[in-house]
């Protein structure tokens, strides 16, 4: 092992000292975003200038926060002023023009914007404020400086230039926000390239990257609190569940990473908790929005409810009521949100037959600021007696996926085979797009239980299948047919490698950046139920097949503890995996585990450390 460790230290400081300084060529930045990752190439030989002052603001993170506010189809998308609340933020002095470098506004070259935007623009009065154009816009030329261009990903950009607009703003399911923008190679995020970020490189390099899950508790934990019954995480948030908590009347706790450690920042009961309530049964969260789902309100009528963090203080904004809810409709029992878009089943809902169910969707500002109105009534097309349709909910960007466990898409008779609908906005509604089903579905399988879509992929679960033993579980990814994308296919199908009878794999599942996590929490590895999760990727050489790269077990399992009960993936490609089960502060009182799916020194995006990701490094190190 020395040796091995030995060798690659040699061949670093070979790469350093020798091939590196040949290699050099120009800064890279990454904006990370609710609707993906774009990767910019910045031009500084043609526009030193510019490119300085946009690293600057790189640099202090003017960026992170702020919303795509200006969104043109067959034209361009613009950032660099407004936050998610149209407030905005106040850039430096203008900079010299440097329109007249040689570079056109070419498809997926990024310039920087000009007031005003109405009649002739003044060259020198580029702040903060860029846009990358969707098509060629050589037009633009005469005034506009081309300082970069996206190297990675245009589908991407393209998926932002499409979505509905007034007076040019994104409307739901947008806004579009930037996370962070950092130099690529800028791994301590201290805002620097530096010889940190090395040593950062070299540790994960010597030891393979592998990342180390954190453990969270509630700061008031007790026995049968059930903490981690359900999760969720965006870049530096995580919201885990405890529907038991407090006589069944449950709550939620926000967790906040900082410094390599996730600590709570806040506990969320319900403005009008009653026990039985049982909130924080089904939880989601992103930027600076959550929701909460308490699906025994008012004797299970259901009901959820949103909450906004304000300079760190998370404070309800919103109470969600089914339309003519009654009780016994569990609307509550699943929910999601991306942006200003929420969505929430009401599995037994009584829509066009006895427990057909039904989803609904949110808009935030809807008829008013900051209201929460329902703007979307989704059933689907071939509704039927006890389809459970809502059973599961996930939401990305336009697109939504619900579960639905009780229909047996070969006959009326509700044998819990399972299906699946793919929803898509149109720019002015929500329509069915897709009905998914297993290719090789079974009764009693119950396909749908749980669902996520990242907006390019969905993975549906299906705990009881059994083609690996009796109710040992799979999981299904589909994607959009690349001829006809108003169609999804299924690519792949997931098994555990180790899959045995019972292990319930698919009983939760998420997807996103390109990965899939997968729970298995009857797995009996470290006894009886201490449960596992697994991580899947598309294949190198065949994207169409998804390989097993890792099983995860926590560190401290034990039996019952039920971990990998939820799962999901968030922003800044981390994972949450809750273990509900856990004992640590009383019988089941429960836990979560976050961990990070990559390496930070990871790059390229391909979710390794090699030398590839060396080279990105020393590029912008010595570029700095």
């Amino acid at each position: 092992m020395n040796n091995i460790r030995t060798k690659k230290l040699i061949s670093v400081f070979i790469w350093l000292f020798l091939v590196i300084p040949c290699w050099a060529e120009t800064p890279v930045v990454k904006l990370e975003t609710n609707f993906g990752d774009i990767v910019i190439e910045l031009f500084d030989a043609n526009a030193p200038i510019t490119v300085a002052n946009f690293l600057g603001y790189v640099k202090s993170g003017f960026y992170d926060g702020l919303i795509f506010h200006r969104v043109i189809p067959d034209f361009m998308i613009q950032t660099g002023a407004y936050d998610a609340n149209m407030n905005q933020r106040t850039p430096n002095a203008p900079i010299p023009s440097e329109y007249n470098n040689g570079l056109r506004n070419e498809r997926g070259t990024i310039a920087m914007a000009l007031t005003p935007w109405n009649n002739e623009p003044n060259r020198e009065s580029a702040t903060s404020g860029f846009y990358i154009n969707v098509v060629n816009n050589t037009h633009l030329d005469v005034n506009y400086t081309v300082f970069g261009r996206v190297i990675s990903d245009m589908n991407v950009v393209d998926r932002i230039a499409h979505l509905p607009t007034v007076s040019d703003l994104p409307q739901p399911p947008g806004p579009v926000i930037i996370y962070k923008a950092r130099i690529l190679g800028d791994i301590d995020e201290d805002s620097d390239v530096d010889f940190r970020d090395y040593s950062v490189f070299a540790a994960q390099w010597l030891d393979d990257g592998s990342s180390v899950p954190l453990k969270v508790t509630a700061s008031d934990g007790s026995a049968d609190d059930w903490l981690g019954y359900a999760v969720s995480v965006d870049a530096n948030y995580a919201i885990v569940g405890a529907p038991r908590d407090n006589n069944y009347a449950g709550a939620a706790y926000i967790f906040k990473y900082s410094n390599g450690n996730w600590t709570q920042q806040a506990r969320l009961t319900a403005s009008d908790a009653n026990a039985g309530d049982y909130f924080g049964s089904a939880v989601s969260i992103s930027a600076n929005h959550a929701i909460i789902g308490a699906p025994g309100d008012n004797n299970y009528t259901g009901s959820a409810y949103i909450f906004e963090c304000n300079n760190g203080n998370w404070t309800q904004q919103a109470q969600l009521l089914a339309f003519q809810g009654i009780p016994e409709d569990w609307f509550g029992q699943s929910v999601s949100i991306s942006g200003d878009c929420a969505i929430v089943g009401a599995w037994l809902y009584d829509y066009a037959a006895t427990n057909d169910g039904v989803a609904y969707i949110y808009y935030r500002n809807e008829g008013s600021t900051n209201n929460w109105g329902m703007q979307a009534e989704l059933s689907p097309s071939d509704a039927a007696v006890n389809n459970w349709f809502g059973y599961s909910v996930s939401i990305n960007g336009e697109y939504a996926v619900i579960g639905a466990i009780g229909d047996d898409p070969d006959s009326n008779f509700p044998n819990f085979t399972g299906s699946a609908y793919i929803y898509k906005h149109n720019g002015t509604s929500w329509v069915q797009q897709a009905k998914l089903t297993a290719s090789d579905g079974d009764k009693s399988n119950k396909f749908g239980w749980s669902v996520s879509t990242d907006g390019y992929y969905a993975i549906v679960g299906a705990h009881l299948n059994d083609e690996k033993g009796s109710d040992a579980g799979a999981a299904y990814i589909f994607e959009p047919n690349e001829i006809n994308p108003n169609n999804w296919v299924q690519k792949a199908k997931l098994t555990a490698s180790d899959a045995a009878a019972n292990d319930y794999f698919g009983s939760s599942v998420a997807i996103g950046g390109g990965r899939a996590v997968v729970g298995a929490y009857q797995n009996d590895d470290n006894g009886s139920s201490s449960g596992s999760a697994y991580i899947f990727e598309p294949n190198d050489i065949n994207p169409g097949n998804w390989n097993q790269v890792a099983k995860l077990i926590a560190s401290d399992a034990n039996a019952g503890d039920y971990f990998g009960s939820s799962v999901a993936i968030g922003i800044g490609r981390r994972a949450i995996v809750g273990a509900y089960g856990n004992n640590d502060s009383g019988s089941e009182s429960g836990s979560a585990y976050i961990l990070k799916l990559c390496p930070d020194a990871d790059l390229d995006g391909d979710c390794s450390v090699t030398m590839n990701d060396l080279a990105v490094l020393l590029e912008d190190w010595l570029l700095h």
